[in-house]
C-alpha cells in the first residue's frame, strides 16, 4: 500500500473537515447545554403582573418559533427542551397550543385566557379553549382567566399562580381549590368572588386584590394572610370595600416587601393595613386615597399612618434628585421623577383628594428637610387660592415651578405677582428663594406681566444679604392663545426680560421640530441678538 498516498488522502480529508467546521457559526459549535442556556436567556421575559400578560406570553412563543428557524440544531434543542414550552394562550391557534403541550413533556403549564384580546389574532371561547386542556389540569402551574368552577373548585397541588376575573356567568362565591390553596404563591383576584376564611393563603409572594367587596372579607382576613406570608414581595389593593376590624397591637414585619400599591381605597381601610405592617425593604410606594369624611384626621394620617414610609419618600427624592407636587383645587399629588417603571429604582406616587394646602405642604417640608429638586405644578391658579401661595412661598426645596391651565390673564397674573413679591414674614427674601426655573404653559398670558415680575423679583432689596438664585424662564415652542392661534412673542419684550439681572436665560422647550420657525439666540460675547 502506498503510504504517501494515504497520507495525502488523510491531509485532504482534514482540510475538507476544517473547511466544513469553518462554515458552521461559532455559536453552533458550543456544547448543547450551553447553547440551550443562551437560548433561554434570549427569550423575552413574561411579566405576570402586567395587564397584557397574554401578549407577553404570545411574544415568548413567537420568539421560540423564530429561533427554531436559525438552524436544524437550534430547532432540535428548542423542541427537546420542555422548560421552553410553558405558555398555552387562548389567542394562539389550537395547533400551536397542541405543539406546546406535546413538547412540554410532563412539565408545568401556564394556561392564559385573554378576556379582551388586544390584537386581531385567533380567538376562542372559554369552553373551546379549556376543554382540550382538561387532561393537563394536574400540570397547571399558572391559570389566568375567569372563574371556572369545573377546574378551580378542586385541589391543584401544582398550581402556584392564579389570576382570576369575575366569571362570565353569575355564580356564588367559589370555594377556591376546594379550600386547599396554601400552595399558591401568587394570588390576583379581580372582581372575583371566593369564600374567605382564616388560613386560606400562606407564604404568598404576590397579593393583588381588585374590586373585592365580599361581605365575608375583613381586614382581619387580609392581615392574617400578611402575617402568614413573610416572603411577600408585592402587595396591591384597588377599590376595596371590606369590613374594617379594630387594630391589634401586633405589628407585621415583611422584610421582603418591595412594592405597595393602594388605589382608590377608603382611608379607614388604608389606615387599617398600613398601621399594622412594616416594610423595611420597600422601594415602590403608591397611594391613591380619598380623604372625604376624614378631613379632621388628615394630620394623623400624614404624620402617623404614613410615618413608616417617610424615610422612603426622603431617600427617593435624594437619590433621583427630584420629585414633583401637582396642586389643583382640591387634589394633591406628589411623585418621584425618573424612577417609575425601572426595576430596583426607588419610586413613589401619592394622590390625595381633600387637599389642605397648609397641612400637605408643611408635611412635605418636614420630609425633605430643605433638600432641593422639588417641582411644583399649579393647575388653575385661581382655584388653589391665596392660602396655597402663602404655604409654598418660603419653601427652599422648590427649584422649579410649572404653571398650567391659565385661561385668563388674571390667573396668570396671580402667580407672577406671587413670584415677584418678597416673603411677608421676611421682606428681604423673595418668595420661593431657590427657584431656578419657571415653565409657562396655559393659554392667556402677557409678556408685560412677566417683565414686571422679573423686575420685582430681582429688585436689590429682595436679595439683601443672601445669594441671588438665577432664574430660567421656559416657554413651550408649541404655545397657543385661548383663541387657538399660535402665540407670537414680542422680541423686544423678550430682550428686556433676558437683560434683567437675575434672569439666566429665556428658552424654548418642547418639540425639537423647528421647521418654518425663526430661531433667535443671544450672543453673550457681543451682547446682541442672532437670528437665523
Amino acid at each position: 500500500m502506498d503510504v504517501s498516498k494515504l497520507q495525502r488522502d488523510e491531509a485532504s480529508n482534514e482540510v475538507t473537515r476544517q473547511g466544513l467546521i469553518a462554515t458552521v457559526p461559532p455559536i453552533s459549535q458550543l456544547p448543547t447545554e450551553l447553547l440551550a442556556e443562551i437560548i433561554r436567556l434570549a427569550l423575552p421575559p413574561v411579566d405576570f403582573m402586567h395587564e397584557d400578560l397574554d401578549l407577553y406570553a404570545v411574544f415568548h412563543v413567537q420568539m421560540l418559533y423564530a429561533m427554531r428557524l436559525i438552524a436544524k440544531q437550534w430547532q432540535e434543542i428548542i423542541d427537546g427542551t420542555p422548560t421552553f414550552w410553558i405558555f398555552v394562550v387562548s389567542t394562539l391557534p389550537p395547533y400551536v397550543n397542541e405543539a406546546t403541550i406535546r413538547r412540554s413533556g410532563s412539565g408545568p403549564l401556564a394556561i392564559l385566557y385573554a378576556m379582551k384580546p388586544r390584537f386581531s389574532g385567533y380567538s376562542a371561547s372559554l369552553h373551546n379553549f379549556l376543554e382540550p386542556l382538561a387532561h393537563t389540569f394536574p400540570r397547571w402551574s399558572t391559570y389566568s382567566g375567569p372563574i371556572v368552577e369545573k377546574y378551580l373548585d378542586k385541589p391543584a397541588p401544582h398550581l402556584q399562580r392564579i389570576i382570576l376575573m369575575r366569571s362570565m356567568r353569575s355564580s356564588s362565591p367559589l370555594e377556591l381549590l376546594g379550600g386547599s390553596a396554601t400552595n399558591l404563591r401568587h394570588v390576583h383576584l379581580s372582581n372575583a368572588s371566593i369564600r374567605w376564611r382564616m388560613g386560606l393563603f400562606t407564604h404568598l409572594n404576590v397579593l393583588k386584590l381588585v374590586g373585592v367587596g365580599d361581605e365575608e372579607l375583613t381586614t382581619a382576613h387580609l392581615l392574617d394572610i400578611l402575617r402568614a406570608s413573610p416572603c411577600l414581595e408585592h402587595l396591591e389593593f384597588d377599590e376595596m370595600d371590606v369590613t374594617v376590624n379594630p387594630p391589634t397591637s401586633q405589628l407585621i414585619t415583611l422584610p421582603g416587601l418591595r412594592y405597595i400599591h393602594f388605589r382608590r381605597c377608603w382611608t379607614d381601610f388604608i389606615r387599617a393595613i398600613l398601621g399594622q405592617i412594616r416594610a423595611p425593604s420597600c422601594i415602590g410606594f403608591y397611594l391613591d386615597v380619598d380623604l372625604f369624611g376624614f378631613e379632621y384626621d388628615i394630620p394623623a394620617f400624614l404624620n402617623e399612618d404614613l410615618r413608616p414610609f417617610h424615610e422612603l419618600l426622603r431617600a427617593t427624592h435624594r437619590r433621583t434628585g427630584s420629585s414633583q407636587i401637582t396642586l389643583s383645587s382640591d387634589t394633591f399629588s406628589w411623585r418621584s421623577l425618573g424612577g417609575q417603571n425601572i426595576e430596583d429604582r426607588l419610586s413613589f406616587s401619592l394622590y390625595m383628594t381633600r387637599f389642605d394646602p397648609k397641612l400637605h405642604i408643611r408635611w412635605v417640608e418636614s420630609i425633605l428637610l430643605g433638600d432641593p429638586g422639588l417641582t411644583i405644578e399649579i393647575r388653575r391658579p385661581r382655584n388653589v387660592g391665596q392660602q396655597l401661595f402663602e404655604a409654598i412661598a418660603p419653601m427652599r426645596s422648590v427649584t422649579k415651578l410649572e404653571l398650567h391651565s391659565t385661561r385668563t390673564v388674571d390667573e396668570f397674573f396671580l402667580v407672577l405677582e406671587f413670584i415677584g413679591k418678597p416673603l411677608s414674614a421676611d421682606p428681604s427674601s423673595p418668595s420661593l428663594p431657590c427657584l431656578q426655573e419657571l415653565l409657562l404653559t396655559g393659554e392667556d398670558w402677557e409678556l408685560q406681566n412677566l417683565l414686571d415680575m422679573v423686575y420685582s423679583r430681582f429688585d436689590s432689596v429682595s436679595w439683601e444679604g443672601i445669594e441671588q438664585t438665577p432664574l430660567t424662564i421656559s416657554i413651550p415652542r408649541e404655545s397657543f392663545t385661548s383663541d387657538g392661534y399660535p402665540r407670537i412673542l414680542d422680541l423686544t419684550m423678550l430682550m428686556k426680560i433676558r437683560e434683567t439681572k437675575g434672569v439666566a436665560r429665556v428658552q424654548s422647550v418642547g418639540s425639537e421640530d423647528l421647521d418654518g420657525q425663526l430661531a433667535i439666540t443671544w450672543d453673550e460675547r457681543t451682547s446682541t441678538v442672532v437670528c437665523g
